[in-house]
């Protein structure tokens, strides 16, 4: 899986997404967001940061599971706004608060 960056200085989408050359400053401010995914998920999203980061053949393999959850989270944020709003960030929401926990059903 070669060519994939997910460390702080890859140039490739996941490493830009994360900082990688030629990415504009953010303000270095992070906040925890609410999230929940299974167990299942949670334990297999770990297995796969820690096995890319034991992969020999892997360029850059995640600093962390946050950045790797950051970087994939941002490449589906973009992944929406092409898709649905031309590739332009969608408008700020009009109450900034989010309805949090967990998901119905």
């Amino acid at each position: 899986m070669s060519g994939m960056p997910f460390g702080n200085t890859g140039g490739g989408v996941l490493g830009k997404l994360i900082g990688g050359p030629g990415v504009p400053e953010q303000s270095g401010k992070k906040e925890k967001i609410p999230a929940y995914i299974s167990a299942e998920d949670l334990d297999r999203l770990r297995n796969t940061v820690v096995a890319l980061q034991r992969t020999p053949s892997v360029d850059e393999p995640p600093v962390s599971l946050s950045a790797f959850v950051a970087a994939a989270v941002m490449l589906a944020v973009e992944e929406a706004e092409e898709t649905y709003n031309g590739g332009r960030p969608f408008p700020a929401r009009p109450n900034q608060k989010l309805k949090t926990g967990p998901p119905v059903g």
